[in-house]
């Protein structure tokens, strides 16, 4: 009796633990399925499950880090690292959202670190998925640091890493992150090729609202080669799917190109129709920005039709809605129009004055082309050394046989007379002269950031190597700032990299703005800059530091995106005149561990700390 009663609780026992693993799977798998969808419920969801597990802490860390809250993310993985009782594959994929955790926590460099060892260790271990994402995350990572050619090797290799592993998803987020990185870079028919890979992934798994997003960048790439037929094609499917969702706002917009690339093909009437439908939808949203664009664009569809009136009306309008200074190319766009228009019509008076307007913003605009310029021309000598230094090696030749064409002209000439020899010098004298200046131009760009023309990493830490030394030499104190922007995988996420490229020099601008004679700010990774404050005391260095901190809470950068809000974080050390052991390695960690404890207080904030 006994023994039969003790094996009916051995049963129910095992019963009930199959049971509960069975929930358990089922309430992990319920999460998943909402953590894209609803978050929070999905979150909900997996803290009633008591137990423990690596399955459903490293989904709560992947959402977590999706929602923009590393710190939380870090606490969930920091109890795995490094246990040898977890399978690798398994332990890997936490580590791989552990480091995700903090680059989104402002700790780049570390994040990196963490990156290269998981590459290796998979590599090691024959680990192609978690190959795969340490090539994606690494690939983003440098993207955000504006390191493109290091980039695209490692997304190429993601992506051929995903593919034979048949993940078809993880596939097409990098195809994606390829084909924007190409687009950023100028490279329309690379970009082109990726968006086609991207396009039939999101058809074969049926998502029609990233098919039509795919559809109009698809579309705005064509436009740029002048390839208006198929533009043309890609923006009307987008817009069809658009209008079987119901996406008002992405209507709009569509039309709204569609009007330019009919104005393009120099079809106003068609162009005319597009464009009214969009000025309906985006009145009544507060865009300033998308509707200054659309009435220029209806202002050139009148002045195609011949109706001056309704053109400058538009115009008009279009100037009124263009408050941003940063819109350089749509002022001069509205300027050149205004004064062809009066130019036909005979007054020539405000020919003149809007033409003053157009020369005015133009001349902005070759200055930023040009440092686009730089960036591709940068972009593609990275992906083509080889290509490259054949061509270096075969133009150097040239101009060698044309400096011994030259001497031999010269020597010649020398022989005709004595004033001849003299206006030689005078012209090597001025070809040296501008030699000087260009390696002078070439050593600066050498010791500028691309992004934000302001100095580089190598740049600024050199300073503050001479600054110290100036420092302790005088006994003097010094301090340094280390500041990034809070939430800034955030920005990118959600309203994309050119925003974030565009928040980022606006915040480097108003860094610049915050200098005092001999001080200086340069951008050091990502989102991250160090200012250098030589002869300065701590609690003058926070001040600094809080007005800085201030003046960017209160920039207005809706211009770029309706409701976008910018903060930052800080943190300063200060080197002593006591301290006659003071190193700027020292005084750059105290700063960025200063950083971090802001970051863990809720960021927007500073914080100060002197070299123990």
């Amino acid at each position: 009796m006994h023994v039969l009663a003790a094996g009916c609780i051995i049963l129910g026992l095992l019963f009930s633990s199959s049971v509960f693993a069975t929930s358990t799977t089922s309430q992990i798998d319920e999460a998943k399925s909402l953590a894209g969808t609803d978050p929070r419920k999905a979150l909900h969801l997996l803290s009633q499950i008591q137990e423990s597990t690596p399955d459903k802490d490293l989904l709560k860390c992947e959402i977590l880090v999706d929602n923009d809250d590393p710190k939380e993310a870090l606490k969930v993985t920091s109890p795995y690292l490094g246990n040898p009782t977890i399978p690798p594959a398994v332990l890997m994929n936490i580590e791989l959202c552990h480091f995700s955790a903090l680059e989104a926590s402002g700790q780049a460099s570390k994040a990196m670190e963490g990156l290269m060892y998981l590459l290796e260790k998979s590599q090691k271990l024959n680990l192609p998925s978690q190959q795969a994402k340490a090539h994606l995350n690494i690939g983003q990572l440098l993207s955000y640091q504006n390191q493109f050619s290091e980039s695209l090797k490692h997304l190429l290799q993601a992506k051929e890493l995903f593919k034979n592993i048949n993940d078809s998803n993880e596939e097409r987020i990098t195809l994606n992150s390829i084909a924007v990185l190409y687009g950023r870079m100028g490279e329309h028919e690379r970009a082109l090729e990726y968006f086609a890979e991207v396009l039939q992934k999101n058809r074969d798994l049926k998502k029609t609202r990233n098919v039509a997003v795919v559809l109009y960048n698809m579309g705005r790439r064509y436009e740029d080669l002048n390839q208006f037929e198929k533009s043309r094609e890609h923006f009307a499917e987008s817009l069809k799917i658009h209008r079987e969702l119901g996406n008002t706002k992405s209507i709009a917009v569509v039309e709204r190109a569609l009007g330019g690339l009919y104005n393009s093909m120099n079809q106003p009437l068609k162009a005319l129709e597009h464009l009214k439908t969009a000025v309906t939808t985006l009145e009544g949203m507060n865009l300033p920005k998308s509707l200054g664009q659309l009435y220029f664009e209806l202002g050139r569809t009148y002045a195609k039709l011949g109706d001056n009136k309704q053109a400058l009306l538009n115009l008009k309008k279009a100037h009124g809605l263009n408050s941003n200074p940063n819109s350089v190319q749509l002022a001069a766009d509205i300027f050149s129009e205004e004064s062809r228009i009066y130019q036909g019509s005979g007054q020539w008076k405000q020919a003149y004055t809007a033409l003053e307007g157009f020369k005015k913003y133009s001349d902005q605009m070759h200055l930023i082309r040009a440092d686009e310029q730089l960036r591709q021309l940068n972009f593609k000598f990275d992906l083509s050394k080889k290509e490259e230094a054949n061509r270096i090696l075969k133009a150097q030749n040239q101009s060698q046989e044309r400096q011994l064409k030259d001497a031999h002209r010269i020597q010649r000439l020398q022989l005709m007379s004595l004033s001849l020899v003299v206006l030689l010098l005078s012209v090597t004298a001025i070809f040296t002269i501008r030699q000087v200046r260009t390696a002078r131009r070439m050593r600066e760009l050498a010791m500028t950031d691309e992004l934000t023309r302001i100095p580089n990493r190598r740049h600024v830490l050199e300073y503050a190597q001479q600054s110290i030394s100036t420092c302790q030499r005088q006994g003097k104190s010094m301090s340094v700032v280390i500041f990034d922007i809070d939430h800034f995988k955030r920005i990118n996420d959600t309203f994309g990299h050119a925003v974030g490229d565009e928040v980022i020099k606006r915040v480097a601008e108003i860094g610049k703005m915050a200098l005092r004679k001999g001080d200086m700010i340069g951008r050091i990774g990502g989102e991250e800059f160090l200012l250098i404050l030589p002869f300065t005391e701590p609690l003058p260095a926070k001040e600094v530091a809080e007005r800085l901190r201030r003046e960017i809470s209160l920039y207005d950068f809706t211009d770029l995106t309706p409701n976008l809000t910018v903060t930052v974080s800080a943190g300063v050390s200060c080197y002593t005149a006591t301290d006659k052991q003071g190193h700027i390695d020292s005084l750059i960690q105290q700063a960025d561990e200063a950083l971090y404890s802001v970051k863990q207080n809720g960021r927007n904030g500073v914080s100060l700390r002197l070299v123990s």
